[in-house]
């Protein structure tokens, strides 16, 4: 019996999602704790099989992504408090350099996308437009395949900088969006071809919506030397545009005509400029007494 449990899709379809979930964790924590968090989630998911069938994994889903966030922030916590201060002057100046190469990896696909939309690059009728649609799929995988690890450790370098001043909501914002991000895009790669081009848009939505609300707490405890005003800019538009486009697509059936307007590319522009200024200060703001001497 408990064979062809294991063998069932759903069963094993879970616990690949759960392993992909752990490099949330610290690396210390994952090799110690797991591959014995990974039998235990098995025998779970076994067990809510056995009971309800496959209308016991949802619920199972649910208690254990609540407890994972909850663990995930604490173990964080721990090894932020155990890191030496080298460490988070490393960390700072290396999600500052993050910051401004995402910020231009991102972008470089939107102006792209307009100039050649995918929808007739099958269409492209000379060298030119060849060129683009090509340029345009480099840009792609620029924004949606590289940035979101460049997103992690940039919020990880703001939270290193300025966690301490934000306090836990804007600290714990930071690491949500850092961790969740990525495993939202990236899980695009193990579902199903259905859903898994909104999964890949939407890992950066994430990071950046969380980056805004972590902007919205900067404008009140203003923990940048200047411009507290940057992590709202950076963060806000591109998650608004893609929840507009999907609500959209949910009332009609199909994404608005203009879902990629020279308006939506002119303010991707302008949320990628504050994004690269925000790595600018990051990376210049290292506290005097753990700078290297000149």
């Amino acid at each position: 019996m408990i064979s062809q449990h294991t063998e069932l899709p759903i069963v094993a379809f879970s616990v690949r999602v759960y392993q992909a979930l752990l490099v949330a964790y610290p690396t210390k924590f994952q090799q110690e704790y797991g591959s014995q968090m990974v039998q235990v989630f098995q025998d779970c998911c076994l067990r809510a099989v056995r009971q309800g069938g496959a209308k016991g994994m949802p619920r199972l889903w649910a208690v254990t992504l609540i407890d994972f966030v909850q663990s995930v922030i604490s173990e964080h916590r721990r090894k932020e408090f155990q890191m030496k201060n080298e460490d988070k002057v490393a960390l700072t100046l290396l999600g500052g350099w993050a910051l401004m190469i995402g910020a231009i990896a991102f972008w470089s696909f939107f102006p792209l996308e307009y100039v050649a939309p995918y929808s007739e690059r099958q269409f492209a009728a000379n060298n030119l437009e060849r060129n683009l649609n090509l340029l345009a799929g480099y840009g792609y995988m620029l924004a949606f395949g590289v940035s979101p690890l460049l997103l992690l450790v940039g919020l990880m370098g703001l939270r290193a900088r300025y966690g301490d001043i934000v306090g836990n909501f804007g600290k714990n914002i930071l690491l949500v969006g850092a961790f969740t991000g990525p495993i939202v895009a990236y899980s695009a790669t193990i579902v199903g071809e259905n859903v898994a081009w909104i999964l890949f848009f939407a890992g950066s939505a994430v990071s950046f919506a969380c980056l805004a609300l972590f902007g919205i707490v900067a404008l009140n405890k203003k923990p940048l030397p200047r411009w507290n005003v940057l992590p709202l800019i950076a963060g806000f538009w591109y998650p608004t545009m893609l929840f507009t486009a999907l609500l959209s697509m949910m009332i009609t059936g199909d994404l608005p005509e203009d879902s990629l307007s020279f308006a939506h590319v002119s303010m991707i522009t302008l949320q990628c400029v504050a994004l690269f200024m925000l790595g600018y200060i990051l990376k210049s703001d290292v506290p005097e007494e753990t700078a290297a001497p000149a």
